[in-house]
C-alpha cells in the first residue's frame, strides 16, 4: 500500500480460472513498463483529469469502485467513487465524496453499503475515520496515535488497521476493533518492520496480512497462523487480498509483480509482471481484481483480464 501521486482510475480484472506513510525504498519507474509473459492482461478502468488514482475498493454490489486521488507529495487528496449502471466497465461517472483539504487515503466501503472507512490526517496525525457512504458525518474511530489502511470484516462488525508503535514509529502492527465503537485489540506484536493491511476471509474469523517477506493467514480466535514465504527470495510481500470464496490470495512481491496463492495446495504463480502493481481488490463476483499501477506512466486504476 503506498500513498503516491495518483491518476483517478478504476479497473476490471479477470484472473485465471483454476490476488501514506509507507516506507518505499525507491519509486517504481515513471515511464511506461513492458509486461512480457503475463498470464492476464490489464485494462484501465477510470481516469480523472490531471490527477492520479490509488487504492481501489469495490462496493459490495460490484457497481462502484472507491479510490483516492493525490499522494503524499500532494497538498491534499480526496476520496472519490466511480459508478456504472450494472457493472464496472465502459463509461464511469466519478464523484468526489470527501475533500476537505487534508490527506484522505485508502477508502473502504462497508459490506452493507452504508459507510466508508478511510485514513486521514485531518486532525493532525493520521487516523481511521468512518463516514456515511456519501461522505457526510465523518468521525474518527481509532484512538490516539498513527493508524492507517482500514478494512472491514465481511459481516460489517469489525475494522482492522495498522498502527505504529509509540516508541518506534516506523514499526507497524495490526489491530482490530468493533466498527460500531469500542476498544481496539492488538493482533500482532512485531518489534521491527511493517505489517501491510489485513484482508478478511468469508468466515470473519481469519485474516491475511503480510510482514516483511512473509504472507500470513491468522485465525483471530486462536491466534494460530500459517506462514507463506515470498516466492522471490529476499523480496518484500505486500497488500494481500483474499478472494470472495476464501480459496486464493493475490498479493504483491515488491518490484516483482502480482502473485496468486492457491490455499488448497500452497502453490504460487505470478499473474502480472508489472513491477508497479499493488493494492489489489477483488470484485464480489471473484472474477475481477482492481489495482493501482504506473504501468502507463501515470498512476491509475486497472482491472485484470485474461490474456
Amino acid at each position: 500500500m503506498r500513498v503516491p501521486p495518483n491518476p483517478a482510475v478504476a479497473a476490471e480484472i479477470v484472473l485465471p480460472p483454476t490476488a501514506a506513510r509507507v516506507d518505499i525504498p525507491a519509486d517504481p519507474p515513471s515511464e511506461p513498463v513492458e509486461h512480457v509473459g503475463e498470464q492476464v492482461s490489464a485494462v484501465q478502468a477510470v481516469r480523472a483529469t490531471n490527477a492520479n488514482a490509488f487504492s481501489p475498493a469495490f462496493a459490495s454490489d460490484g457497481t462502484a469502485i472507491f479510490f483516492h486521488t493525490g499522494g503524499d507529495r500532494d497538498a491534499r487528496s480526496a476520496i472519490e467513487v466511480a459508478t456504472a449502471g450494472s457493472q464496472i466497465g465502459g463509461d464511469l461517472g466519478v464523484m468526489t465524496i470527501v475533500d476537505d483539504g487534508s490527506h484522505n487515503y485508502h477508502a473502504q466501503p462497508s459490506p452493507d453499503g452504508r459507510f466508508v472507512a478511510f485514513d486521514s490526517d485531518r486532525d493532525g496525525e493520521r487516523g481511521i475515520y468512518v463516514a456515511n457512504r456519501d461522505g457526510s458525518q465523518v468521525r474518527r474511530v481509532s484512538g490516539p496515535g498513527y493508524a492507517a489502511v482500514p478494512t472491514w470484516s465481511r459481516n460489517n462488525e469489525w475494522l482492522a488497521y495498522i498502527r505504529s508503535e509509540a516508541d518506534k514509529p516506523s514499526v507497524w502492527n495490526l489491530w482490530v476493533q468493533p466498527a460500531a465503537g469500542g476498544s481496539a485489540r492488538r493482533v500482532t506484536n512485531y518489534r521491527y518492520g511493517q505489517t501491510w493491511a489485513a484482508s478478511w476471509f468469508p468466515d470473519d474469523r481469519r485474516i491475511a496480512y503480510s510482514h516483511e517477506d512473509t504472507l500470513m493467514v491468522m485465525d483471530l480466535q486462536t491466534g494460530e497462523a500459517t506462514r507463506y514465504q515470498t516466492p522471490v527470495k529476499g523480496q518484500l510481500v505486500r497488500t494481500p487480498a483474499v478472494s470472495p470464496d476464501g480459496t486464493k490470495i493475490i498479493f504483491q512481491v515488491f518490484r516483482h509483480g502480482a502473485w496468486l496463492l492457491d490455499l488448497a495446495d500452497g502453490s504460487m504463480q505470478r499473474v502480472l509482471t508489472d513491477p508497479t502493481a499493488e493494492e489489489f481488490a477483488w470484485a464480489p463476483d471473484g472474477r475481477r481484481v482492481a489495482f493501482h499501477s504506473r504501468r502507463d506512466g501515470q498512476w491509475g486504476i486497472y482491472l485484470l483480464l485474461p490474456s
